[in-house]
């Protein structure tokens, strides 16, 4: 074990594999079992295919993107972290797995070029606020908008995107409107209301109202299983994000329907009209 990394063989996805975290990661001493991710990999089998194109935002120390890469075989995954050290032990998973499908970048995604303070702290690392920029000194780090990102690979297409920044993901998507109207990828994103409040001052209702005008398809994700945000509406969304979820809801949203019948049609064959097909009735 190196000084700089805590290392440990765990399961994931149905594999025990042997992964790197920045040494003192105390998310990651604590991870087990797995469970966790179980149901992104079903996610990932619905909505990827093995020449897909995607975007791992707040990558962490690739964890999901390995998981990704197990299908996307033979497309792209582009692994995005901001926290140098998450950054230093995603690399070297990526690298120690030969997943040469996954190309790890490091900076931070927002609504323009340039750089941010980033504040290291383990799975939950954020991009310090300017407001809270004395009380919370963070490491610079570059700012990059998706838009230029994705301009500068020349991308022909974008499949999915995956983006779990700690209250950031507004920023991230309005730097993000050239490549959703192009490209309309499934996005899963946090809805993190705890982080949007604490660390930008925004308000939650807004951006879920936000999200709704952007995603004529809004669903949480949630054991597996989709729930349409607009047959909830926006109090009774909120009400079950805050008390049952405890203010941190996965949501998947996209523009074209079709990109989610794969994972509807997998989630109706777990309910009962799959159950009593398969036993003939």
């Amino acid at each position: 074990m190196s000084d700089a990394f805590l290392s440990r063989r765990v399961p994931l996805a149905g594999r025990i594999r042997l992964i790197h975290a920045p040494s003192g990661d105390y998310a990651f001493s604590r991870y087990t079992n797995g469970r966790g991710f179980r149901h992104f990999r079903r996610l990932c089998g619905a909505v990827l295919r093995p020449d897909s194109v995607s975007f791992d935002i707040g990558a962490n120390i690739g964890l999901t993107a390995l998981i990704a890469a197990d299908v996307t075989t033979r497309g792209r995954i582009y692994a995005i972290e901001a926290a140098p050290r998450n950054f230093a032990a995603l690399s070297r998973n990526v690298y120690e797995h030969g997943a040469s499908i996954i190309r790890p970048i490091h900076c931070a995604v927002g609504a323009q070029e340039g750089s941010v303070p980033f504040f290291d702290n383990s799975t939950f690392g954020y991009v310090v606020a300017e407001a809270d920029m004395a009380a919370s000194r963070g490491t610079p780090v570059p700012l990059r908008t998706l838009d230029n990102l994705v301009a500068e690979r020349g991308l022909e297409r974008l499949d999915f995107i995956k983006m779990d920044i700690e209250g950031f993901e507004e920023e991230a998507l309005n730097g993000a409107t050239a490549t959703l109207a192009r490209f309309d990828p499934v996005v899963m994103l946090e809805f993190n209301s705890w982080c949007q409040i604490a660390s930008y001052d925004r308000s939650p209702r807004r951006f879920l109202e936000r999200l709704l005008d952007t995603f004529p398809e809004l669903h949480v994700w949630r054991h597996g299983r989709l729930t349409d945000v607009r047959r909830l509406g926006v109090y009774q969304f909120l009400h079950t994000h805050l008390i049952e979820h405890h203010c941190n809801t996965d949501l998947i949203g996209c523009r074209a329907g079709e990109r989610l019948d794969r994972l509807k049609a997998m989630q109706a064959e777990r309910g009962l009209a799959g159950l009593r097909r398969r036993l003939g009735f």
